[in-house]
């Protein structure tokens, strides 16, 4: 607050009595704001002791590190900018989040707080948004009134059901079936290899939205290059993905199998029979999407 950063410095010059520290708020005008702020980010400064004005539209590479006090009182988006003022050069970023008492910390603001700690990648922002909305709400959607709890199926399934039901009510067709897989195969997200629950749901998320083999294969390239080496049965989650989109460009039904038997249903209802070498997960997969590779190749030859 404005009112107490008289004190604030007071406090920070009896520990380094030789800080040399800018004072910054929305009362001092834009021309001596702009003068100081140059200084600041030149090095005629050690500290800038500010309110939230700095959370957007300044670069300041020189700096590495942000101190936010009473952190609790400030929303995620606000947070999520103002630590994104440090760490915008060659030099690590620090960002320190301070609450005076963890214990009267209200549940939005714990959420809020362990949200923010728990996804400091890269292109995070997305994953805050939908934290941001669970926590908050979607607002009133439809109607005077909003019943029930977003945070029950999640807010992406939720707009999904949301969008599927004014499809229905404007009388419009869905979009053309998905193909009914039932593939006895070990096939997810290793919640060993990607330990953090939102990243999972993130991922299968994206997965499912995929229309072409190219988009499976961006999300496994970003898979590996965030988490690593994947495990056998994240690889195998990405191949039945893979099997899906393939499958429903061929306007399969379904694709099913038993042991090493392996029973695919045409869109015209007649049925394929396939063999693989063994029941291992990965013999029936091969089988699969060989099939399915040499059917989609012939299909646009034709």
């Amino acid at each position: 607050h404005i009112a107490t950063m008289q004190s604030a410095e007071k406090k920070l010059l009896e520990i380094l009595p030789s800080l040399k520290i800018l004072i910054l708020h929305s009362k001092i005008d834009a021309k001596t704001t702009e003068d100081e702020i140059l200084k600041f980010v030149a090095g005629g400064y050690d500290l800038l002791l500010c309110t939230s004005i700095v959370e957007s539209g300044i670069h300041m590479p020189r700096v590495n590190t942000i101190i936010v006090e009473n952190a609790d009182k400030f929303g995620i988006a606000d947070l999520h900018q103002l630590r994104g003022r440090v760490g915008r050069s060659n030099k690590q970023g620090f960002c320190y989040f301070l609450i005076e008492d963890k214990t009267a910390l209200t549940q939005d603001a714990l959420k809020r707080l362990v949200a923010l700690e728990s996804n400091s990648f890269l292109g995070s922002g997305s994953v805050l948004a939908y934290h941001d909305l669970e926590i908050r709400g979607g607002g009133n959607l439809l109607g005077e009134a909003q019943s029930g709890h977003i945070e029950a199926i999640g807010y992406s399934l939720y707009l999904k059901m949301l969008e599927e039901e004014i499809g229905k009510l404007l009388s419009r067709k869905s979009a053309a079936a998905s193909v009914e897989l039932k593939i006895s195969v070990n096939a997810f997200l290793n919640s060993e290899f990607i330990r953090e629950d939102r990243l999972r749901l993130d991922l299968y998320r994206r997965l499912s939205k995929c229309a072409e083999a190219s988009e499976v294969l961006e999300i496994f390239g970003e898979i590996e290059d965030r988490f690593g080496h994947a495990d056998i049965y994240t690889k195998q989650f990405i191949d039945v993905m893979m099997i899906k989109v393939l499958a429903t460009k061929l306007g399969l039904r379904v694709i099913s199998s038993m042991d090493e038997n392996i029973l695919i249903t045409l869109a015209s209802g007649d049925k394929v029979r396939l063999k693989a070498q063994t029941r291992d997960d990965d013999d029936v997969i091969s089988e699969i999407l060989i099939y399915l590779r040499r059917e989609l190749k012939n299909a646009n030859l034709r």
